[in-house]
């Protein structure tokens, strides 16, 4: 038996060992080493990596030197609040910075707030960006996209969080068409649904990402085509509401989050995001906001004339940059 398990290792572990030097050498998920960008603005090969775990990082490597105090919370739906558009609404001394994450939960929103607090971090203003999809999740995300970074969870999750970006890289579905592409230099139709996906704009101080590219085929009049008019279905005409989210664990989150916001005296503003389903967040869970966040609480959710107008966005989940601009320009009216 011994000696099975020697010749099982001997041809087993050195592929094993040169796959670990691989992933650490080329960090395909950039988790490994230190970026002083971790996106690469008009590159295709930005997918695959965790706004969550970026956003923390990056606010790790440059807090000290930035000194944010203003926040913008929330998933990749926030990120059209620009920082331009909302420093106009701001004091002079605000130092905006994008929390954001992928997918974000409400979990993930109260463990970035837990984790600003236990650092000492001002909290002046904040912007927090939610929807339904938001708040119904209350237990820590999974999935390379999404798992939350180990820095907000403790670090005794680190293993757990780097486990399955291992799993990930030496799963086949990624490794073949990476390893072809960082072989060949090249491209190839099939690898676009695991590694490439269309460029984006990134400013890594604020860590902002925007839709220039987007934005600029909508200006030149290509980017509705036929098949992403097909992403843009007909809604119903009368109005739909979302069934009750919020539980008993919810709730505390979401009071977790109003007392730290109070701890530090911050100016905020929530906003309930308009998504093209027109779905509006039932009764009894906007109650419960209104309750715990009072009269900071906006809502632009269900059929209005922000949602009727598909060219408000980029598909069926994104709105653009200047509903942002429209929505801060109307809560911050004083």
């Amino acid at each position: 038996m011994k000696q099975f398990i020697t010749l099982l290792l001997k041809f087993t572990l050195p592929p094993v060992v040169l796959l670990l030097a691989v992933y650490l050498w080329v960090d395909p998920f950039k988790v490994v080493w230190h970026y002083d960008s971790y996106f690469v603005s008009g590159s295709e090969t930005n997918k695959g990596l965790n706004k969550d775990y970026i956003s923390t990082t990056n606010f790790d490597n440059r807090y000290g030197q930035e000194h944010y105090n203003s926040f913008v919370f929330g998933s990749s739906r926030s990120m059209v609040f620009t920082v331009a558009a909302w420093k106009k609404h701001l004091p002079a001394n605000a130092k905006p910075y994008h929390f954001d994450a992928s997918k974000e939960s409400l979990f993930g929103l109260c463990k970035k707030l837990q984790y600003l607090d236990a650092k000492n971090v001002r909290l002046n203003n904040a912007l927090i960006v939610i929807d339904h999809s938001l708040l119904v999740q209350d237990k820590p995300s999974e999935g390379t996209l999404f798992i939350n970074a180990p820095q907000q969870m403790g670090y005794s999750n680190f293993g757990v969080f780097h486990y399955a970006y291992l799993k990930a890289f030496y799963s086949y579905k990624f490794l073949y068409p990476y390893l072809d592409y960082k072989i060949s230099g090249t491209i190839k139709p099939y690898m676009r649904d695991e590694l490439f996906e269309q460029r984006i704009a990134y400013e890594p101080v604020t860590n902002e990402v925007s839709h220039t590219y987007e934005e600029q085929e909508i200006t030149n009049g290509t980017f509705y085509t036929p098949q992403r008019m097909e992403n843009l279905y007909k809604r119903p005409a009368k109005q739909r509401f979302y069934k009750t989210c919020l539980t008993d664990a919810h709730k505390k989150m979401l009071t977790e989050i109003a007392a730290i916001l109070q701890k530090h005296h911050c100016y905020y503003k929530v906003i309930i995001s308009p998504l093209y389903d027109q779905k509006k967040l039932a009764p009894a869970d906007i109650a419960y906001l209104k309750k715990v966040f009072g009269n900071h609480i906006y809502d632009f959710s269900g059929i209005n004339t922000i949602t009727n107008n598909y060219t408000n966005y980029y598909e069926n989940s994104h709105y653009r940059q200047h509903v942002a601009d429209t929505i801060l320009n109307n809560i911050y009216v004083r």
